[in-house]
């Protein structure tokens, strides 16, 4: 297998920032007020409006009909894509492109890498979620009342796994953590993981406070997958599969 050096252990003798920026495809990154915007939405504002969610989800998902599920889904799809963008225009004052966030020419490695992950994953997942129905915090299951049953309603379910996959991964992977070592001066993933893992659980609020333990340690998870192959593309992949098998495996 090749060996991934993007992510290897900070030389002392380098500036610990200089190096990242030249491992990580960041070499030209300046700080600019976008940086500081989308840090303070990813770790704020995107969190705090799905906290509003976080009481009683099934109250709203269990009302929606199948026109006003679709809404919600289009809506979703919408609303991510201009996360995305919102971030790509931080790239273009920070003066880096796409590869800042791990991308990289996908590979047949990339899939590898997504399938194995996605067994290990939810073997792990799995457990932790029975231990929380031992301890009275079962899984709701708020994600069963998202899926469509009807044709063109599942084919905006796979639209909406993918941009879910692709937008997701590049802005709480590909982008928080990279800029939270950036402009931290940081050596370790440590704190980048927590804070990305953190803030992606609550993100995903509407699924209770089981679920939004669950999706946390999930995007720890995720995390040490994008440190240790240094590509978002096995992330994307892995959480697009995991989204869309919630047409055919409920969740």
């Amino acid at each position: 297998m090749e060996r991934i050096t993007i992510f290897d252990a900070e030389p002392s003798n380098v500036a610990i920032e200089d190096s990242f920026k030249a491992r990580s495809g960041n070499l030209a990154f300046r700080r600019s007020k976008m940086t500081w915007l989308s840090l303070f939405f990813l770790l704020i504002v995107y969190p705090g409006v799905s906290l509003a969610f976080v009481e009683d989800p099934s109250t709203l998902l269990g009302n929606l009909n199948d026109g006003m599920r679709m809404v919600l889904l289009v809506s979703t799809i919408i609303m991510q894509w201009g996360v995305f963008m919102f971030l790509f225009l931080a790239l273009y004052f920070e003066q880096t492109g796409m590869a800042g966030l791990g991308f990289k020419k996908i590979r047949g490695l990339d899939f590898a890498w997504a399938i194995s992950f996605l067994i290990v994953s939810n073997l792990i997942l799995s457990g932790l979620a029975w231990v929380l129905a031992q301890v009275g915090l079962p899984m709701p299951g708020e994600v069963a009342m998202l899926i469509p049953t009807d044709t063109a309603g599942r084919v905006v379910w796979v639209a909406v796994s993918f941009t879910a996959g692709f937008c997701e991964e590049s802005a709480f992977r590909g982008y928080l953590m990279t800029r939270l070592r950036l402009v931290g001066g940081l050596k370790s993933w440590v704190i980048p993981t927590i804070f990305s893992a953190l803030s992606f659980g609550v993100c995903h609020a509407y699924q209770g406070i089981p679920g939004l333990i669950v999706i946390a340690i999930y995007g720890i998870l995720f995390s040490l997958l994008y440190i240790r192959t240094g590509s978002i593309w096995p992330g994307i992949i892995a959480h697009f599969f995991q989204d869309f098998s919630a047409l055919f495996i409920p969740q």
